[in-house]
């Protein structure tokens, strides 16, 4: 008789070479200059603001290549990106207990758009961002545009890599942490005040742990 202890091994073993046969064929090895992703299909059906050229979209993947980014970080910005990241506002209308579609700061629908791009918290941390870029005299115009930060891409003429790889990691560490506080019960969420300085002292230990100049910058700045 079978066990799982000998199944789930197997598996998981053969969903993941699946998994990287279908993501190598249509993304890299299979004409990858014409790969489009398929949520910006979806996005732009949705009118959730994406960037106005596919490739934009495509680009906001490329660090997911990168070995040295965490799992967890990998794994949040791959679900964002393919939009299939978890929300409050996904629980509500799949009726599960204990759903609470509400922005508590914004007395609105806590869509998963909201919290990510729209909410004051959101707002609070992008500005910080755009605050750096002007210190730091980095005047290209899409550093101070909505949909380039909701995003973030790279683009070679506004940043070079290993600058936005830092500046990356720390964007999508307070994304990450914004989405983790939708999660808590209202009694227990942060301040606006509050959320940005836990945030940014989180971003900064990852920071210092990788030895990222810049993103400490960033951080030290916030």
């Amino acid at each position: 008789m079978e066990t799982w202890g000998i199944k789930l091994p197997f598996s998981y073993k053969e969903i993941n070479k699946g998994l990287k046969r279908i993501f190598k064929q249509s993304a890299w090895v299979d004409n990858p200059s014409k790969f489009i992703p398929h949520s910006y299909a979806t996005r732009a059906r949705d009118e959730v603001n994406p960037p106005r050229d596919p490739l934009h979209l495509k680009a906001a993947y490329r660090l997911l290549t990168s070995s040295d980014i965490p799992a967890i970080t990998h794994s949040f910005h791959l679900e964002y990106l393919h939009r299939s990241l978890n929300s409050q506002s996904k629980h509500e209308a799949m009726g599960l207990p204990y759903a609470d579609d509400f922005c508590l700061y914004c007395k609105g629908a806590a869509t998963l758009l909201h919290v990510l791009n729209k909410c004051i918290l959101a707002l609070l941390t992008r500005r910080v961002i755009m605050r750096f870029f002007d210190w730091k005299k980095w005047k290209h115009r899409l550093l101070t545009d909505e949909t380039y930060l909701s995003y973030f891409w790279w683009d070679p003429m506004v940043l070079d890599f290993m600058t936005y790889k830092e500046i990356w990691t720390v964007w999508v560490k307070t994304r990450r942490h914004a989405h983790q506080c939708d999660f808590l019960p209202r009694l227990n969420r942060f301040g606006p005040l509050q959320f940005t300085a836990s945030v940014y002292r989180k971003a900064a230990k990852v920071a210092y742990r990788s030895r990222y100049q810049i993103a400490q910058e960033l951080c030290n700045f916030a």
